[in-house]
């Protein structure tokens, strides 16, 4: 990979995941990954997010961090069979930013310094390659934080790490849908089998792989010919101020989906009535 290249695949990974080179302009503030493994560390991080995101308990804030973290494990996964180049994100180089943004707050993410590991030349030694950049990652990065972040805020592991299926699926849809060439196609469905099937769950300091999930379909909210994924554990957006369910909350009951499905629906039939 030339350095031009490189610097148009950092690029990507700030529009795509969220991920930049330097701190994201409007940041007001800022984490070190590495310190967020650690007690003090996350216990500060914590303490700053909860409130901005109207959290009534710490449990909210960790859902919240562990959905806009899967946008660093997505940004992984797409390098590795798009770009053939992973990012090298390690505790010490990532760094969480909190952001205002139209009434809410992200959480948007640097690394301080850039290298990639490249696949290897042959296409037999592939293979290996992908199973030990996934294996880094999660066992290196991701596992640790998310395992702090368990122990301070007081959810399970397996409710944290469960945010993260609903958007690899979302954006599995997304590839696989945009006419990719069935080469590529292929490589992404295999290395995505691979991190569902394949890593063994101590990797993630679990039981259970949290990305063996078995998507289930509902009806759209707005279009009752369309479906849509129902999320694979709870956000706890009910748990903020003023917060609910979501429609595709696992925790809501069907009767109720439905309820809201006529409500939503209302206007657009009174409006055509």
């Amino acid at each position: 990979m030339t350095e031009e290249q490189e610097q148009e695949q950092i690029k990507d990974f700030g529009s795509k995941f969220d991920l930049h080179p330097g701190i994201p302009e409007g940041t007001k503030h800022s984490f070190n990954a590495g310190d967020m493994a650690d007690e003090a560390g996350m216990r500060a991080f914590i303490e700053c997010y909860r409130p901005l995101i109207k959290g009534l308990d710490d449990k909210v804030a960790a859902t919240y961090f562990a959905g806009a973290f899967g946008n660093i494990a997505l940004a992984v996964q797409y390098a590795l069979t798009v770009a053939s180049a992973v990012p090298v994100v390690s505790l010490q180089r990532l760094s969480v930013h909190l952001i205002p943004a139209d009434g809410y707050w992200r959480a948007a993410f640097s690394l301080g310094e850039w290298s990639f590991e490249p696949a290897p030349a042959e296409a037999g030694q592939r293979r290996e390659w992908r199973n030990e950049q996934l294996i880094r990652f999660y066992r290196d990065t991701a596992a640790p934080m998310l395992s702090m972040l368990s122990r301070v805020t007081g959810l399970s592991g397996g409710e944290i790490w469960g945010q993260l299926p609903t958007k690899f699926n979302y954006y599995l849809e997304v590839f696989t849908s945009g006419g990719l060439p069935e080469r590529l196609l292929n490589t992404l469905q295999d290395d995505y089998r691979y991190l569902c099937e394949e890593i063994p769950a101590e990797i993630f300091g679990l039981k259970k792989n949290p990305f063996r999930v078995q998507v289930r379909k509902l009806e759209s909210l707005a279009d009752p010919d369309k479906t849509v994924n129902m999320r694979n554990r709870c956000c706890l957006y009910y748990r903020t101020e003023g917060g609910s369910y979501c429609y595709t909350c696992p925790r809501l009951k069907e009767e109720e989906r439905a309820v809201r499905r006529t409500e939503f629906r209302k206007p657009a039939s009174a409006g055509q009535a």
